[in-house]
């Protein structure tokens, strides 16, 4: 009896393992197909992605920033900014040491406030990765909606398309109304009075189970 009863059991084994090492080979198999591009797939990547890196930076990564006789005269854009910032608070400017025509502009405890604490990644013209330790970020953005985005294509073994969306302002400095920021910065009146109405765009890859956000980092 003891002899049968294992006889059975070495059967079973052997017809249930292999059925279960192939569902659980297709469903692995399965788990990596990418999920066709749609409203339903798409929207939480695109929230999720907002919501993590959805903030609008001026590019001002570094301080203080030095504004020289040069920058001045020839009205780059530290030049031209800088003072603006200083009129609102958010930046107090000192005189250096080494060349009293070099001013150099620091965040104030207000200016502070804007400032996010972050790895930045720039490319430049190069194609070489900078890596930054932070930038001043005004407002954040949240989704809106989804609008369109492009067929999926392999790229250095990764499936990817690019989301084009709409988004709201889910926060802002009350500075970012004022004219003469505006004026100097013309990116926050166009982002910030578009909003609803003007389209991003954002590269996805599938990572195995979801639509991902690609980043000059990645």
């Amino acid at each position: 009896m003891m002899t049968r009863r294992v006889t059975m059991t070495r059967v079973l084994t052997n017809l249930v393992a292999p059925a279960l090492a192939t569902l659980l080979a297709v469903a692995a198999a399965h788990a990596n197909v990418p999920a066709a591009p749609s409203q339903k797939s798409l929207k939480p990547a695109v929230r999720k992605y907002l919501e993590e890196k959805g903030n609008f930076c001026l590019g001002k990564f570094e301080w203080p920033i030095a504004v020289s006789e040069e920058d001045r005269k020839t009205g780059t854009n530290n030049a031209l900014q800088m003072p603006v910032l200083e009129k609102l608070g958010l930046v107090v400017a000192s005189g250096s040491p080494g060349d009293p025509s070099i001013q150099n502009y620091s965040l104030t405890e207000e200016g502070q406030k804007y400032y996010l604490t972050k790895q930045t990644i720039t490319v430049n013209s190069a194609g070489q990765k900078i890596r930054h330790p932070g930038d001043l970020c005004p407002a954040k953005l949240e989704l809106d909606k989804v609008v369109d985005w492009e067929p999926p294509s392999v790229v250095d073994g990764k499936t990817q398309t690019t989301v084009k969306y709409t988004y709201r302002i889910a926060k802002a400095a009350d500075w970012t109304q004022d004219p003469e920021v505006r004026k100097v910065f013309p990116m926050i009146a166009r982002i910030i009075d578009n909003a609803g109405s003007q389209q991003l765009m954002q590269l996805f890859a599938w990572s195995g189970h979801a639509w991902v956000a690609l980043t000059p980092g990645d």
